[in-house]
């Protein structure tokens, strides 16, 4: 599923030319992919607005954190902490 458009990224991330619409397509596909993995239940068509903000805040933080170094911040998951606190609801424990 695709939770939000490249129109909707620049708006977030105040883009207003198209010099970054590669990258940020890219990062749309990425944060899709990373939520639709996290996610394990069935979404409500109510819950769409939790799922648009976690992947418009995960597209955020790739834009800002370009390069993966030492400084960037971390919780041990792949996933930033708000990001998993919008997604929970929507995920059961896993246990393998």
């Amino acid at each position: 599923m695709n939770w939000v458009t490249l129109e909707e990224a620049k708006h977030h991330l105040r883009y207003d030319d198209d010099a970054n619409d590669n990258t940020l397509a890219l990062y749309i596909a990425a944060a899709d992919d990373a939520i639709n993995r996290y996610i394990n239940t069935e979404v409500p068509e109510s819950g769409t607005g939790d799922i648009k903000v976690a992947a418009l805040m995960l597209i955020g933080y790739f834009d800002d954190n370009r390069n993966a170094d030492k400084d960037t911040p971390t919780n041990g998951n792949y996933l930033p902490q708000p990001v998993v606190s919008l997604l929970y609801p929507y995920r059961e424990p896993v246990v393998t």
